[in-house]
C-alpha cells in the first residue's frame, strides 16, 4: 500500500463535502477544532445543496477533484457522511487521476471513495472523525489521529470498551469501514480484497435482521473466508425494538462464529457514542484479546 506524507502543524487540508448537506454551525465548529490541532484548513462552498445531497453530483465531483490536485494541501477532510459519495463513483475513470498520494481521512458513507482508493490507486486511507460531526462536537479522539496522520512509528490502539465475542489473536492487514457500504462495493471495479484482514466493521441505526443479512450474504460468497479476525465498532442504535430479548452480539457470533475467527465488538471509530478513534486501513496489524483488548498498528500509516 502507498502511504501518504505525514501531517505537521500548519500544513494545510481541503475540506469537501462529497455526500449530505453539513449544517453551518456544525461546519465552523468543525473547522475551528481542525484550526486547534495546528493546521490550517481551506475549503470552497460547504453550503450547497441539491435535493439531499450537498451539491449536484458534478459540483461535488469537481470540488473532490480539485482538493486532490491542490499542491498545497496535504490531506482531505471529510465534512460529513450521509449518503451521495457513491454517486461519485458512477464513471469510475473520472477519479483516475494521476494523483499524488494524500491522506483521506472520514467514516460512514466515505467508506464508498475510501474503498476506490485503497483498490484502484493502493492508497492507505483513515477512518475517523469528520468535520461537521465529531470535530464539532469535540468527539475526536486526538491521540489516535495524531499517531495515524502525524507521526511514523508502529503504535498500539487499546480500550476496555471492547468485548471479546470469541477469543483469538490475529495479524493482518486492517481494513474495513461502514458495513451498508461494504456490503453495496460487491461486484464493483473496487469490491475490497479481505485475504488476511482484520476487518473492521460498523453501521449506525441497523436494524439486527439487516446486520445479518449482509454478514450471511458476505459469508455466502467467500468474502469472509480469508479474514483473520474481525472487530465491529459500538453498532450505534442497531436494534429492532426495546427489550428485543436478543442482543446484536449474539446475532453476529450466530452468522461469523462457525468461521472460527477471533470476534471482537464495541471499537469506537465511525458512528460512536464518545470519543471517534482514528483507524489507518491498509497497513499491518495485530489484534490481541487477552489479558484485554489491544489493536496494535504494526507500522506507520504515513511516511
Amino acid at each position: 500500500m502507498i502511504k501518504p506524507p505525514r501531517l505537521k502543524r500548519n500544513d494545510s487540508v481541503r475540506v469537501v463535502a462529497p455526500a449530505s448537506p453539513v449544517r453551518k454551525d456544525m461546519f465552523a465548529a468543525g473547522i475551528a477544532a481542525v484550526e486547534k490541532l495546528g493546521l490550517r484548513p481551506g475549503y470552497a462552498d460547504p453550503f450547497r445543496k441539491w435535493r439531499y445531497l450537498a451539491g449536484s453530483d458534478t459540483e461535488r465531483l469537481d470540488e473532490f477533484t480539485k482538493a486532490l490536485s491542490d499542491p498545497e494541501s496535504r490531506a482531505i477532510f471529510f465534512a460529513r457522511g450521509g449518503y451521495g459519495t457513491s454517486r461519485l463513483l458512477s464513471d469510475p475513470d473520472d477519479l483516475r487521476g494521476p494523483f499524488e498520494p494524500r491522506i483521506l481521512l472520514g467514516s460512514s458513507d466515505i467508506t464508498s471513495l475510501q474503498l476506490y482508493f485503497q483498490r484502484v490507486h493502493n492508497w492507505v486511507v483513515f477512518y475517523g472523525p469528520m468535520v461537521s460531526g465529531d470535530f464539532a462536537r469535540g468527539h475526536a479522539h486526538v491521540e489516535s489521529f495524531q499517531n495515524a496522520l502525524m507521526q511514523t512509528n508502529p503504535y498500539a490502539l487499546a480500550t476496555t470498551r471492547v468485548q471479546t465475542l470469541r477469543r483469538g489473536n490475529a495479524e493482518g492487514t486492517l481494513l474495513g469501514g461502514c458495513l451498508t457500504l461494504l456490503d453495496a462495493a460487491i461486484g464493483t471495479p473496487w469490491e475490497p480484497d479481505w485475504t488476511k484482514a482484520i476487518l473492521f466493521l460498523e453501521d449506525v441505526a441497523t436494524k439486527p435482521y439487516q446486520i445479518d443479512r449482509m454478514l450471511t450474504h458476505l459469508t455466502t460468497i467467500g468474502k469472509f473466508n480469508d479474514v483473520s479476525a474481525f472487530i465491529f465498532g459500538e453498532m450505534i442504535d442497531c436494534v429492532q425494538v426495546e427489550d428485543q430479548g436478543y442482543t446484536l452480539q449474539e446475532v453476529i457470533l450466530d452468522v461469523l462464529g462457525p468461521l472460527g475467527k477471533p470476534i471482537f465488538y464495541g471499537f469506537p471509530s465511525g458512528h460512536v457514542s464518545t470519543l471517534n478513534w482514528t483507524l489507518p486501513l491498509g497497513v499491518a496489524a495485530r489484534v490481541t484479546g487477552s489479558p484485554a483488548f489491544r489493536l496494535e498498528i504494526l507500522e506507520g500509516a504515513v511516511e
